[in-house]
């Protein structure tokens, strides 16, 4: 019964339970080495969960222990060891253990291609986080590769790697190769998750900061609008994205002489950047100061440039 609970808490994130059932499962009769190990690197990933480091890597070395020369075993404990090394940014020692379970992986008969995609995935994650944003990219890329071989071209596994990739390659300035990745991620995403979700809503904001940074104004104009229109309907949905989305179309309406439309999305947009009070805030501030020039309110215009952060700090 412990068992089962635990496995219910852990699904769930409910990391105290989870470690209160797991522990009590662990010392209640014997066990094979299989049923041990399968409860020790759970009770591993709800103590990681509390931020219980030390007692989760104490556990997943007991179950390192356990599994001896079983690869089924040793590659489970190396997946939560490499999540526990990242939770605490020790993302030398991950990169490390990645390259342990890739080698071992690929020593196997049929290596499991699905945990090579994940591991490629997750050291890119670690190249970035430590700013080898190039040895990231072909980390992302070898990721897209392996997921097509294990999960399909279609599959969500595949568009997800593809969505990272494409923001990568726009941060590189490579819209060509960004607008791709994310035209595939977003018609993924669209078909697995469905139009509305999160995913291709994430997608579609990329793509759309990407046409815009190409010089593909309208084309980002018209992706920006269906953004917005999906923010609209997300219950929880990310407010400074939403915020960033709607001064962007804001400075395009503006450059195509549609003001009032500019003007309307800055006074939604102000109010949640204002918290931040960035560098977004005050480029949105300066946008609506000569959306009111345009509109022939230079009195208004003076006002919203007076409130600049920039002015206040040279005041």
């Amino acid at each position: 019964m412990n068992h089962e609970e635990a496995k219910r808490h852990l699904d769930a994130r409910n990391w105290t339970e989870a470690e209160k059932h797991l522990t009590l499962a662990l010392g209640e009769r014997r066990r094979s080495a299989k049923g041990r190990h399968e409860l020790l690197v759970g009770l591993a990933r709800a103590q990681r969960g509390q931020r219980k480091f030390t007692e989760s890597e104490e556990n997943l070395r007991q179950a390192a222990d356990l599994a001896g020369n079983d690869h089924a075993m040793s590659m489970r404990a190396l997946d939560e060891l490499i999540e526990l090394e990242l939770d605490q940014s020790k993302y030398g020692d991950a990169q490390k253990t990645i390259e342990e379970i890739v080698r071992r992986e690929n020593a196997q008969p049929k290596p499991d291609h699905a945990r090579l995609a994940q591991c490629s995935r997750k050291l890119g994650t670690a190249l970035l986080k430590c700013d080898r944003r190039e040895e990231a990219l072909q980390a992302f890329e070898q990721a897209v590769k392996l997921s097509e071989k294990a999960f399909g071209a279609d599959h969500i596994e595949t568009a997800n790697g593809l969505a990272e990739l494409g923001v990568l390659y726009r941060e590189k300035g490579d819209h060509a190769e960004a607008q791709h990745c994310l035209r595939r991620a977003l018609r993924i995403h669209r078909a697995t998750s469905g139009p509305d979700s999160h995913e291709a809503t994430q997608d579609l904001y990329h793509l759309a900061a990407s046409l815009e940074e190409s010089g593909d104004l309208d084309g980002a104009a018209s992706e920006y609008e269906r953004v917005l229109a999906l923010r609209a309907r997300q219950v929880g949905a990310d407010r400074d994205q939403t915020a960033d989305a709607q001064t962007r179309l804001a400075v395009l309406y503006l450059q195509a002489g549609r003001t009032s439309q500019a003007r309307e999305l800055l006074t939604q947009a102000i109010p949640v950047l204002e918290r931040q009070a960035g560098s977004q805030y005050a480029f949105a501030i300066a946008a609506l100061a000569q959306a009111e020039e345009q509109a022939g309110r230079p009195e208004e215009a003076k006002r919203w440039r007076e409130k600049s952060p920039l002015a206040t700090a040279q005041s």
